[in-house]
């Protein structure tokens, strides 16, 4: 579970976590959506925020950053990213 507000080395870790999110987001989708990489990277924090947030179940197994889970935070940013990515390209026919 993410503290809210997070503390500094947290947020690095976010932001970390959105930015590998975001580049596999866009290689996923083939476009960037609007504002570019760094529209992405806001979009990735926010899939990141949400995924791990809700109420899944926890493995103990699973790896961690600043007590934030990698693979759900790293596959909500590919998700988001992905997605809007994907309504991007498909409008811009």
């Amino acid at each position: 579970m993410l503290q809210l507000p997070p503390t500094l080395p947290q947020f690095f870790a976010l932001v970390f976590l959105a930015a590998i999110a975001a580049f596999l987001g866009e290689l996923i989708a083939g476009a960037a959506p609007d504002f570019g990489f760094f529209g992405a990277i806001i979009l990735a924090v926010f899939g990141v925020v949400i995924l791990i947030e809700l109420p899944l179940p926890q493995f103990d197994f699973e790896p961690t950053i600043e007590d934030i889970p990698i693979v759900r935070g790293v596959l909500g940013g590919i998700f988001l990213v992905a997605g809007f990515g994907f309504y991007r390209k498909r409008r811009s026919r």
